[in-house]
């Protein structure tokens, strides 16, 4: 584990052996967990991870193109 400080302005510096995989520039989302860790997760991989399942419910001909039929249809049972 590797150890930081809030700075004034509230600013952290990412220790150096986690900088290879940063760049200037680079977008993250943060949030802080009930154990109080704070998550930087990068955009560009959640963006990936939402490329990979773009579509995957395209041309299904068991669920309605339009998503409220279909809820609507599983609320009928």
């Amino acid at each position: 584990m590797l150890r930081t400080t809030v700075d004034q302005g509230y600013r952290v510096e990412i220790p150096e052996a986690l900088r290879d995989s940063l760049h200037v520039g680079d977008e993250f989302f943060v949030t802080i967990t009930k154990t109080g860790q704070i998550l930087l997760i990068p955009a560009r991989r959640v963006d990936e991870i939402l490329d990979q399942t773009a579509g995957m419910w395209q041309d299904r001909e068991d669920i309605p193109a339009d998503s409220l039929e279909y809820v609507n249809q599983i609320r009928q049972g």
